[in-house]
């Protein structure tokens, strides 16, 4: 048997090892022995006590949930997009008017200010993909200064979910200290 100490920091970070049964013969001997001596890394091998998330975890935690969240939007401004692009030629043209101010919106969460400019080259990449499968399948065809007046009216409205988006985030607690600013830059 091994007859190093190891502290309760070194226990914590083996204690998922000797658990799941993957850890070497001396490290979980060092676990037990100082298990034997310690209650809390006791309890926690026993897994009576669940570990509090260190300091240092909580913004990798966030950032793991700031990346789900931005792919939700992305999908969900997507989705808008091409449901807003194929009711175009239909009756329910007129739902634009409230689709593409939430695809603005969702723009705006995923961009920041950066969807003044990003929605709108989206949205007409995405009148051009529409179109290229319009000419493929031999459906109704849009010729290019019409799909860009349409997509140009589309931004507009989209623009408009972005304006009213940074206004809310703007007047509900948009502003930011310099610390938390650094943060979101270095992510």
């Amino acid at each position: 048997m091994n007859d190093n100490k190891i502290n309760c920091e070194i226990c914590r970070d083996l204690i998922p090892l000797v658990r799941d049964g993957v850890a070497s013969a001396d490290s979980e001997d060092a676990v037990r022995s100082h298990a034997d001596g310690c209650n809390e890394c006791a309890m926690l091998l026993d897994g009576k006590l669940v570990p509090a998330v260190p300091p240092s975890e909580s913004p990798r935690v966030l950032l793991h949930v700031k990346r789900h969240l931005a792919i939700v939007y992305t999908v969900l401004m997507m989705l808008g997009i091409f449901f807003g692009l194929s009711i175009t030629a239909s009756e329910d043209m007129f739902f634009n008017c409230l689709i593409m101010p939430i695809v603005g919106v969702f723009g705006y969460l995923m961009f920041r200010w950066k969807a003044l400019f990003a929605v709108p080259v989206i949205l007409f990449v995405s009148s051009l993909i529409i179109s290229a499968f319009g000419l493929i399948y031999k459906e109704a065809q849009v010729d290019f200064v019409t799909m860009l007046m349409i997509s140009l009216i589309y931004s507009l409205f989209a623009l408009s979910g972005i304006v009213i988006s940074m206004l809310l985030h703007f007047a509900f607690g948009g502003k930011k200290t310099e610390r938390s600013a650094e943060n979101e830059d270095q992510c």
